[in-house]
């Protein structure tokens, strides 16, 4: 096994309410939580809840299906989220993780913090470019999570 944690902090340019309700209402969450290829979010955001999402990729050359499944363990509304989290290609469970995720009130709008405590069950090579891979997707959902809320700049 292969453990490590990472925190990433974003500073979201939108109100508390708006940037919450993008996590917790299905049709928001899906606008800007995806994985490649033609997928499906299911959500049922409540202590206990769960997150289901499903996608496919042919970025590494064969048909990837990729399954993304969250346990929801804490939720506070406006303040956080703490999730227990499964990701499995082609049925293969690769990594499991903790998640905490963490809303507070900034001079811009909303931080946003994504702290998360990972286990690879299963990793290429040495493992660095699925830890990278991991962190990477994080900053990506962070954009997809702006570009949903944020008012336009003049």
């Amino acid at each position: 096994m292969l453990h490590g944690s990472f925190s990433v902090t974003r500073d979201i340019n939108a109100a508390p309410a708006r940037v919450w309700d993008a996590y917790a209402n299905a049709d928001l969450r899906s606008a800007w939580r995806r994985l490649p290829g033609p997928g499906v979010l299911e959500l049922d955001f409540r202590v206990g809840g769960w997150e289901r999402l499903t996608g496919s990729s042919t970025a590494a050359g064969p048909v990837e299906v990729i399954a993304s499944h969250a346990l929801f363990l804490d939720i506070v509304p406006g303040e956080r989220i703490v999730s227990a989290h499964e990701v499995l290609l082609n049925g293969v469970r690769r990594w499991v993780s903790l998640i905490s995720i963490t809303f507070e009130p900034a001079q811009t709008g909303t931080r946003v913090t994504h702290t998360e405590q990972y286990t690879f069950l299963v990793w290429a090579d040495d493992g660095v470019h699925d830890q990278a891979h991991l962190r990477g997707s994080t900053q990506l959902s962070f954009n997809g999570l702006a570009a949903l809320v944020e008012e336009p700049r003049p």
